[in-house]
């Protein structure tokens, strides 16, 4: 049996000043169900990132929670990347909100 991944979210937006409507950047959140292996052992493939508008270009690294292959759990923040205890798909989305409160000052997934 051949299982793939299934994207169970997936949002792309800018994100703007709510009061002055300035773009403050990009944010793309992906989260995927995949076959559970030594990659993925919690069978979730994730990548939830705000990319910072800088004035010259984005600043991918200013806010970003993902698993990428080969890396395990772990975080970005202000382009430090540091560990990151996953639980589940709720407690990233909260993790990442708390972060997000921090950083710019509001929640940015819904």
């Amino acid at each position: 049996m051949n299982q793939k991944a299934k994207l169970i979210i997936d949002i792309n937006r800018v994100v703007e000043d709510p009061i002055t409507g300035d773009v403050l950047g990009k944010l793309s959140v992906k989260v995927w169900y995949v076959p559970h292996d030594p990659r993925y052992p919690h069978g979730i493939k994730y990548s939830l990132q705000f990319a910072r508008w800088t004035g010259n270009g984005y600043d991918n690294n200013y806010l970003r929670y993902d698993n990428y292959r080969g890396h395990g759990d772990h975080k970005h923040i202000c382009g430090r990347r540091l560990p990151y205890k996953f639980v589940d798909i709720n407690t990233l989305v909260q993790d990442f909100n708390s972060e997000a409160i921090s950083l710019v000052g509001f929640k940015l997934i819904p």
